[in-house]
């Protein structure tokens, strides 16, 4: 599948439910945009830039990956995740935290280091790099806060600024800290959507982050083959049934595949 299928049969397959979509796919051989500047609710792929920020702390020596947090009964909540329904283990590194907030999107994991690393610093990264759809503006599992409209924003356009920042050298995180997201990304324990058809003969090597809340099922990623890169942010709003985007979101990893490949 050249460039021009893959644009074309994206679009023919997203074509009667557009309006829930935000899709931005970068290759070398050009872009494939939906609605990419479109504000959605970001659900757990917000805690993909999260996850820089707390590297740039640990450069700055203002998070020590190795300190130990005791996690009380009050500081757990549901939703997705283990550390909530695990029995006496209570005790976790921020770096134990950050790789559970990606690779189970564990959503405890999430609010400790949001409170450690600060919501409005990872607002004001955003705002370095120019991402103005993104935003935190709670923390997980806050319903009160949901309650009373406040939600955590981004874009299709703005998650690929952030996966251009793990993809090459850059003057935002150090080269050691992007193999480290990289390695944890890697690691992503949710298949079901991008590499729901991803073969292990087929080599493609995949780093991402998904989402998902009631009627949002979300991707983003970075897919390496030999020497291509493409980054593919689908992000779906308004499905009255959850399984109906993710099965749209692995229709078009599926193609991505085929792409990559060719």
């Amino acid at each position: 599948m050249n460039f021009n299928q893959l644009e074309s049969t994206i679009h023919s397959l997203v074509n009667k439910v557009m309006d829930h979509f935000s899709i931005f796919i970068r290759t070398a051989d050009g872009n494939i945009t939906i609605n990419a500047h479109e504000p959605r609710k970001a659900a757990s792929v917000i805690k993909f830039p999260m996850l820089i920020e707390a590297f740039r702390q640990i450069e700055n020596k203002t998070l020590n990956p190795d300190a130990l947090v005791y996690i009380e009964n009050t500081m757990r909540v549901g939703g997705a995740g283990i550390i909530s329904y695990l029995t006496n283990l209570n005790i976790y590194s921020y770096k134990n935290l950050l790789e559970l907030m990606i690779i189970v999107s564990d959503n405890t994991a999430a609010n400790i280091i949001l409170d450690k690393i600060g919501s409005q610093n990872v607002n004001t990264l955003s705002t370095r790099l120019k991402c103005m759809e993104t935003y935190i503006g709670r923390k997980f599992m806050d319903q009160k806060a949901q309650m009373n409209g406040i939600e955590n924003y981004t874009s299709a356009v703005d998650m690929v600024h952030y996966l251009e920042l793990i993809a090459k050298p850059n003057v935002i995180i150090s080269e050691n800290s992007r193999m480290q997201i990289l390695d944890i990304l890697s690691h992503q324990q949710f298949k079901d959507k991008l590499p729901y058809y991803l073969l292990d003969d087929d080599n493609i090597d995949i780093f991402h982050k998904t989402g998902e809340l009631p009627g949002i099922e979300h991707d983003v990623a970075l897919l390496n083959y030999k020497e291509q890169t493409v980054y593919a942010v689908i992000l779906t709003e308004g499905f009255e049934n959850n399984a109906h985007g993710k099965k749209y979101i692995s229709e078009i990893g599926k193609y991505l595949i085929e792409y990559i490949k060719y």
